[in-house]
This record gives C-alpha cells, sequence and structure tokens, in this order.
C-alpha cells in the first residue's frame, strides 16, 4: 500500500478525472455508473419477486431507494428498465433524502429542522421525490414514502391533498394514489 507522501510529492500522479461538458472535470460520484449506485448490495436484500408490480421509493438506511410494494426489497433499476438519466436522478435524490433522514435519526440540534423539511409537502426533497414517484410510474405504479415521525398523532389524510388516505394496504399506515404517497 502506498503512503501518503508517494502521492503528494508527486512520485505517482494524481488520479485522472473523465472530462464532462461544461466544468471540464467529472466528480468521483459522476464516474460512477448509476446503475451500480443503486444496486443492491447483497442477495438478501434484493427483491426475488416473480413479477414487480409497484415501486416504493424509501429510505430503509440503504443506498437503494427503490423498493418492491409487495416485500419491501430493493429493485435493481436495470431490473425494471430504469435509463441511466433515471437512475442518476434517484441516486441525486436519494443523496438529498437520505441525509435529511440520518439528521433527523441524529437526534442532535438539526432534528428539528430536519424533521420540518421532512415533512413538509412543498419542501424541495418531497417535490422532488413525488416528481420521482411520477416519472417511475411509467414502468411500475409508484409512490414515495412519506415521512412520519411514529411520536406524532397517525396521519389519516394525505399530506399533500388532504384526502383520506387508503388504508388497506400491507405496510405503512394509508396511500394516496392520485398524489404519489404512501406513509
Amino acid at each position: 500500500m502506498l503512503s501518503v507522501p508517494a502521492v503528494a510529492f508527486g512520485i505517482l500522479p494524481p488520479p485522472l478525472r473523465s472530462p464532462l461538458p461544461g466544468d471540464g472535470q467529472r466528480s468521483p460520484t459522476e464516474v460512477m455508473n448509476a446503475y451500480a449506485r443503486l444496486r443492491p448490495t447483497t442477495v438478501i436484500e434484493r427483491c426475488e419477486c416473480d413479477h414487480v408490480t409497484e415501486l416504493v421509493l424509501v429510505d430503509l438506511l440503504t443506498d437503494n431507494p427503490i423498493h418492491c410494494a409487495s416485500c419491501r426489497r430493493e429493485i435493481d433499476p436495470e431490473r425494471i428498465g430504469l435509463t441511466e438519466s433515471e437512475t442518476e436522478a434517484v441516486a441525486e435524490w436519494q443523496g438529498v433524502a437520505s441525509a435529511l433522514y440520518r439528521l433527523w435519526l441524529d437526534s442532535g440540534v438539526y432534528e428539528d429542522d430536519a424533521k420540518r423539511w421532512l415533512l413538509d409537502p412543498q419542501g424541495q426533497v418531497n417535490q422532488r421525490g413525488r416528481e420521482i414517484a411520477i416519472f417511475l410510474s411509467v414502468h411500475h405504479p409508484t409512490r414515495l414514502w412519506y415521512f412520519h415521525d411514529s411520536d406524532d398523532p397517525t396521519p389519516v389524510d394525505c399530506p399533500v391533498c388532504g384526502d383520506s388516505l387508503e388504508t388497506t394496504v400491507k405496510w405503512g399506515i394509508g396511500i394516496c394514489r392520485p398524489c404519489h404517497i404512501h406513509i
């Protein structure tokens, strides 16, 4: 293994960066294949259902927010025919949503702010999550798992439209199909 000084003192050239139109450089996350960023990392996490009928975008503390609505396991984006740009959009949204969720879980000074952002139906993370759920619905009906703090009263209405939630769900509290919300 090489030590830091070997690179720092010019013994080895710096790592190559791939060109990207515009700024001339690509970040490490852009270089990584979008599919690889969201591919389930273990067999245990991967959906084995014969047919995927519905999807839920949910952060279950993994890198992939695309989950089967039936078994709750992760779905490889290539399995459902997502393009690289669709997969990249999901990965970018996941980065923000996951960061907010982890700030809330940390229960530190950012907890209240993170909760407020996670609960805001007009906030950026929820707006973008719903947009992604809508475009993923071209492949399979998709809902955004909307944040709910179990210490708060159980929601009975959709946070977006205010209509009553459909409560005949396999897991969670309820769904609003028109708003692509699952709580």
